[in-house]
């Protein structure tokens, strides 16, 4: 019964935690209803410059769905809160913009889940803001959100996603009306900017409001740089774009390309019929007036305005004047410092106040909206100065981070250089101290090799040289002579480096037994020469294992007078065998033992040993350096009581 409380209690557990992470995960949006949200803020979208009414009223409808249907549709929220703040810009409608690009603000503050376009549809949202910076004339503040825009560089991010082109395509014109516009032209690289914005625009595919937009403002920039064949050009574009002979698509561009043709035809060499132009001036005019914005009336009026008073048309602009007069009821003031600044300027230029203490009013208001402006100006400029020493400074900065990390480069170069050749000198170092000890060493082995040639071979010329020899003595004595002079043949190749090749194989230790017994012979007749049978097989070079064991056997022939010389295996630690050669001689003082293998010492002239135990060393050094399996040669010995010589070889158990 526990265990079935222990069972439900650790399933309710886990039925819980599922249904905790259910709650945290967003629920998937229906497709359906967001295509259906998505259409209304498209349709919004569309009508941004042609109907800024309609475009509130999409926007609206696709709140409220969502706020009915898809509360967690953020995304779509985000493009309705840009369509209704872009739209009340096009309105003059400050505050209203304000209050959306707040909303905007605040949605993106919550950080919801399943929130994809909310870096983008920030950035249009600084751009929304930078506008109604700039008709506020705070430069400064509209130039830095634009500034942090261009260094963030998000722009750049996604090109073939509409909201991202849409997005660059405002940022250029909205850094074309702060240039050109907010500034009084004194950019001082127009065409700089102007090109840049002609070498992108192929990709910022938009609609053809966008498109116009964008030729617009390039129109703007051109002409203030005095090129006025090209903005023509773009206006004609525009032009094109719009449909004349029909319906026009949209009157907003429509007005404002009117009023651009009109600036750019002033410039153009052969004269244009002063005429001609005040009427685009005006016709312009009349539609920003049926379009309804305040702000485009307002320049509208000042555009028609300034004209006619240059070409002398007094009427005219007493008539353009008084029409916005009847309306300036509407507009608050400071809404548009720069077009305010203009109009009253003309209204004091035209000379049409009614009295003294009008036009007084208007000066007094010429002048603070002039000091309002030179303030915003001066903040600009400071901020230019500003961030104009911080270019210069990061720049300074990245050149010496790049003079520095040549530098280091340059020393990691020579560093790598210097051990490179630190490391071959220490290499050739290690192959002269080798090449010297191999020297050394053949010079050594030279020198014993005459040193033990002349200890073992005066004997037998001795004997040979006696009269009374027997012929049967005689070829003993030829026979120890011939084997004498094999033991320094072969010697001779295993001591100088480079010499005799080694042949490792694997190989039945009783097969060398068989052959060294047919090689010695018994000096005397009371000795018993015997090899224990054998099954151990070894790991060496067979050839150097039959002179080795050979010259070990016929040592110990050589001094033994009577008894045995026994030569037997046995395995040693599992991976050597161990080859025992003992005979019943006269056996060795522990000092003849050490010196028994060493062949760096001099051979005494009454030495019992010759070449074929340092032979032997030899023989097992090789085999050692070549297997470094730990092969050695020793030997145990007692005067009187014979002696014991040891080899350790290695088996073929782990070659």
């Amino acid at each position: 019964m526990y265990l079935c409380t222990v069972k439900h209690t650790v399933f309710y557990s886990l039925l819980v935690a599922l249904l905790l992470v259910a709650c945290r995960q967003p629920a998937p949006v229906d497709p359906l209803k967001r295509a259906r949200a998505d259409g209304l803020n498209k349709e919004a979208f569309v009508n941004r410059y042609r109907q800024p009414d309609s475009c509130l009223a999409y926007s609206q409808a696709a709140l409220r769905f969502i706020d009915d249907s898809l509360p967690d549709y953020v995304d779509g929220q985000l493009r309705a809160y840009n369509n209704m703040a872009f739209a009340y810009y096009q309105k003059s409608d400050r505050e209203n913009a304000q209050l959306m690009l707040d909303r905007l603000d605040k949605t993106l503050g919550l950080r919801k889940e399943g929130m994809r376009n909310g870096d983008i549809e920030w950035v249009i949202h600084d751009l929304i803001q930078a506008r109604l910076l700039q008709r506020d004339c705070r430069i400064a503040d509209s130039y830095r959100l634009l500034y942090d825009i261009g260094r963030q560089r998000l722009l750049e991010r996604n090109r073939d996603n509409l909201l991202y082109n849409y997005a660059q395509s405002e940022y250029y014109i909205t850094m074309l009306v702060l240039n050109y516009h907010y500034r009084n032209e004194q950019e001082a690289d127009v065409c700089t900017l102007v090109e840049e914005v002609e070498r992108n625009r192929s990709r910022l595919k938009v609609d053809f409001a966008q498109d116009m937009a964008l030729n617009y403002a390039l129109a703007y920039g051109w002409q203030s740089a005095g090129e006025s064949t090209l903005a023509l050009d773009y206006c004609d574009e525009n032009f094109r774009l719009l449909g004349l002979g029909e319906a026009v698509f949209c009157p907003f561009h429509y007005a404002n390309t009117l009023q651009m043709t009109a600036w750019a035809l002033r410039s153009q060499p052969g004269g244009v019929p002063p005429d001609s132009i005040l009427a685009l001036y005006d016709e312009a005019r009349e539609e920003f007036f049926d379009y309804g914005d305040p702000y485009q009336m307002l320049g509208g009026t000042t555009s028609t305005a300034r004209y006619a008073l240059l070409i002398g048309d007094t009427a005219k602009a007493h008539q353009v004047l008084a029409q916005w007069r009847s309306l300036r009821g509407t507009w608050q003031p400071f809404a548009a410092p720069k077009m305010e600044l203009g109009y009253f300027d003309l209204l004091l230029r035209s000379r049409i106040a009614d009295n003294a203490d009008q036009a007084r009013t208007w000066y007094e208001h010429y002048a603070e909206l002039q000091d309002h402006i030179r303030q915003s100006e001066q903040e600009d400029f400071v901020l230019q100065q500003t961030l104009a020493n911080a270019t210069r400074r990061s720049r300074w900065m990245t050149h010496t981070a790049q003079v520095v990390s040549l530098l280091l480069l340059v020393l990691l170069v020579l560093t790598l250089l210097l051990w490179r050749n630190a490391s071959k000198l220490r290499r050739e170092k290690r192959e002269l101290e080798a090449s010297r000890r191999r020297d050394v060493e053949r010079i050594a082995n030279v020198e014993t090799c005459l040193s033990v040639m002349r200890h073992d071979v005066s004997p037998f010329i001795g004997y040979l040289r006696s009269p009374n020899l027997s012929p049967e003595l005689r070829s003993e004595v030829l026979e120890q002579l011939l084997r004498t002079f094999d033991n320094i043949k072969n010697w001779t190749r295993l001591s100088i480096p480079s010499g005799l090749v080694f042949n490792a194989s694997s190989f039945a230790l009783q097969e060398v037994f068989d052959e060294v017994r047919t090689q010695v012979v018994c000096p005397s007749a009371g000795v018993e020469l015997r090899f224990l049978p054998t099954g151990r097989m070894l790991w060496a070079d067979r050839l150097l294992v039959v002179i080795l064991l050979r010259n070990l056997v016929t040592n110990a022939l050589q001094h033994t007078a009577q008894g045995s010389v026994t030569i037997g295996a046995a395995e040693a630690d599992g991976q050597m065998v161990d080859i025992t050669v003992a005979d019943t001689g006269c056996g060795m003082t522990p000092e003849q033992c050490e010196s028994l293998f060493r062949a760096d010492r001099p051979l005494p002239a009454d030495a019992d040993h010759g070449f074929g135990l340092i032979l032997c060393r030899y023989i097992i050094k090789k085999h050692d350096d070549l297997t470094r399996r730990g092969c050695k040669l020793w030997v145990e010995s007692t005067p009187g009581h014979g002696t014991v010589m040891h080899v350790r070889l290695a088996s073929p158990n782990d070659p």
